[in-house]
């Protein structure tokens, strides 16, 4: 991250994102989606909703990440799963953007975990 003005309290800006947001897309379409991206804050805050007790939880382990680690996503699920139940896991070839260089393999997991949690 590139941060601004009042460093790790302000905004920042995704550095190299054709890299670590859009790695597995064809770099021409990879170039179209980085002028959109703008600069956000970094949450610090501690979440207070415990929503993930009270509903069904997946997640989708992207394994061609390079922002997050495929480690360090399950390590995540996992924690959280420790605390609240656990996730069902699936897994993608994708990078940090599935729903672009993945979309009908997003598609059919969500498909696949709305049908779990309706039976």
């Amino acid at each position: 991250m590139t941060f601004h003005k009042h460093g790790y309290a302000g905004l920042g800006t995704i550095f190299q994102a054709e890299k670590f947001l859009f790695n597995d897309l064809d770099p021409a379409v990879a170039q179209k989606w980085v002028p959109g991206l703008t600069a956000s804050p970094i949450l610090t805050t501690k979440l207070s909703d415990d929503d993930y007790s009270a509903l069904p939880c997946a997640y989708l382990v992207l394994e061609g990440d390079l922002t997050l680690p495929k480690e360090y996503q399950e390590g995540m699920a996992a924690l959280q799963g420790q605390k609240t139940g656990d996730f069902t896991m699936y897994r993608s070839p994708a990078g940090h953007s599935p729903h672009l260089s993945w979309t009908e393999g997003v598609v059919d997991t969500t498909l696949d975990f709305v049908e779990k949690i309706e039976t």
